[in-house]
């Protein structure tokens, strides 16, 4: 009877979720488990592995360069996010997430770091290093996006997305492509990008940028602001292609929403089952054009 106590006792605790650590950084709270962490190195002796620090700093550099300096929809403020405060990364065990990272369009209702307030999220995975990869960006932007319309087709998320990776990542050769406004008007160039989701960035995004000599500058008041544990700054430099030809693409979106929505009885049935439907995307690419053409 002693030894099954015991084993029933063993078993309960080990179904017990563990004390997961918080770490704030303004509006984003990282939530992880200790034993995730394969670097414990701590520079600034805060008892935070400067891993977790790095990853928070990434993501609140780029939501302000966004929010502030280009004036991106901050999805903190969405009428979608009612009433949300924060975002929320999960950091989990690589094989756990089974990718680097996903963003969450749903809000949790009662947070990780607070049960009383509501937050968005991402994922992130242990292996992704804020130093040499964008991945905290390229999912905060799908915040971004999430919040400013219901539009859920592939190759605008995942390649816009990817597009703004530009914005701590250094490029060394931005993809061009002279034939873009005649591109624009084909529908076999059409066909292929819809397609495609995460190379629509370098066929589709940059090229638009590029053509439209949309070259963006980040203020060097962040570039010194935002720097990693170690002092490497975030920004790896202070150009970034595209970013007011992105943001007015968004804004044509969500005000023809109405019209997708219509394809499917109304917003109802479209916010269920449509975001996704292969009919969004001659109307994205419609809002692609008329803001093409119309700089």
């Amino acid at each position: 009877m002693r030894i099954l106590i015991m084993a029933i006792a063993l078993a309960f605790a080990m179904i017990q979720p563990v004390s997961a650590a918080v770490y704030q950084q303004g509006v984003i709270y990282v939530i992880y488990e200790e034993n995730v962490i394969k670097d414990n190195a701590d520079l600034n002796s805060n008892d935070v592995p400067d891993y977790v620090e790095d990853m928070a700093t990434q993501v609140n550099a780029a939501r302000e360069v966004f929010k502030d300096v280009f004036k991106f929809p901050d999805p903190l403020e969405s009428e979608r996010f009612k009433g949300v405060t924060s975002i929320e990364i999960d950091l989990l065990d690589r094989e756990e997430l089974g990718n680097s990272g996903k963003a969450f369009s749903n809000v949790r209702k009662k947070s990780k770091h607070d049960p009383n307030e509501r937050a968005i999220y991402i994922k992130l995975a242990n292996t992704v290093d804020s130093h040499k990869k964008p991945t905290p960006t390229h999912e905060y932007f799908h915040l971004v996006q999430y919040g400013a319309t219901y539009f859920r087709n592939g190759w605008f998320l995942e390649g816009m997305a990817t597009w703004a990776e530009d914005s701590v990542s250094e490029i060394k050769k931005y993809p061009n492509d002279l034939a873009i406004p005649l591109k624009l008007r084909s529908k076999t160039y059409e066909n292929q990008i819809f397609e495609k989701k995460y190379s629509t960035a370098k066929t589709l995004w940059f090229p638009i940028a590029i053509s439209k000599k949309d070259k963006a500058k980040i203020p060097a008041s962040l570039i010194k602001k935002y720097k990693y544990v170690d002092g490497t700054p975030v920004f790896h430099d202070d150009v970034i292609y595209g970013a007011n030809v992105m943001r007015d693409i968004i804004h044509k979106m969500k005000d023809k929403e109405e019209v997708a929505a219509a394809n499917f009885g109304g917003f109802e049935n479209w916010r269920k089952k449509g975001q996704r439907d292969e009919q969004n995307n001659e109307i994205i690419m419609d809002c692609v054009r008329e803001v093409y053409y119309s700089r």
